[in-house]
């Protein structure tokens, strides 16, 4: 056991090690080359321009700070997140646990997948307008798809011997859905929120960018329409910062709600 741990806190240790110098390298190049090579401030701003860039938008920007525009955006992702969650999931699972319903929904759903969310952005607007209505409905379709394909493939992909022990011992039609086939495919199911968070995030920004008056993405179009080139990176350091805390906090989700996972990869 405690070989074991150390393993992995020699693995971890390696990964911060190797993070930390991909990111340094990153920065001396982007330092040279802004500064000693391209000259330019409006096409590429110096790491230190960027941070004087986030200052600005910290003190305050076009009627918010950084931390009212980044609570603007994840207010709608969140909203929209959490009701394409509570759509996607349960569909897919009914679609293929029932075969009718696939068959009614699944031309629907076929049809709706191929199509990049951002597509529906100038729809939403002529339907809802600019405000949190319109927004919040793209979100549910970019969060949406992903949660149901991923579990009705999770369903779909239960093993044939679980379901036939489990009718073995008297399991009814429920009890196999909820006590075999959703617990088998929960992981293919996580994946499935993992890649709707991810769209998620890219389509509010996405959205903020053509229609709104606050947000990340909203920071960065008045960025591009001042020529505040700064201000315009700070924003896009902003939602890469925002990502990677969102990702982290849903890897650590993940590890409490299938914890064998974690055990299987050590």
């Amino acid at each position: 056991m405690s070989r074991r741990m150390s393993k992995t806190g020699r693995d971890r240790l390696e990964t911060a090690i190797y993070a930390t110098i991909s990111v340094v390298s990153v920065l001396v190049f982007w330092h040279v080359f802004s500064v000693h090579m391209l000259k330019n401030e409006f096409i590429l701003p110096s790491p230190m321009q960027v941070i004087g860039g986030l200052e600005r938008l910290t003190l305050g920007y076009l009627g918010g700070n950084l931390l009212y525009h980044t609570g603007s955006s994840l207010l709608i992702v969140i909203t929209g997140y959490l009701i394409g969650l509570g759509i996607g999931i349960p569909l897919g699972i009914m679609m293929a646990w029932h075969e009718p319903v696939n068959r009614i929904i699944g031309p629907v759903v076929a049809v709706l997948r191929p199509i990049p969310t951002p597509a529906w952005i100038p729809l939403a607007i002529l339907w809802f307008g600019i405000g949190m209505s319109g927004k919040v409905f793209v979100i549910i379709l970019s969060a949406m798809v992903p949660c149901i394909f991923n579990s009705f493939t999770a369903i779909r992909e239960t093993p044939r011997e679980l379901l036939d022990a489990a009718r073995t011992m008297g399991a009814g039609k429920r009890t196999l859905l909820f006590e075999v086939a959703i617990p088998s495919g929960l992981p293919t199911i996580v994946a499935g929120m993992r890649i709707a968070l991810g769209n998620a995030w890219a389509t509010i920004v996405a959205a903020e960018l053509v229609a709104a008056s606050a947000g990340l993405g909203f920071l960065i179009l008045a960025g591009y329409r001042n020529f505040e080139a700064p201000v315009m990176a700070a924003g896009i350091i902003s939602i890469a910062i925002v990502g990677l805390i969102m990702n982290f906090a849903f890897q650590w989700f993940e590890s409490r709600i299938t914890p064998w996972r974690e055990s299987e990869e050590r």
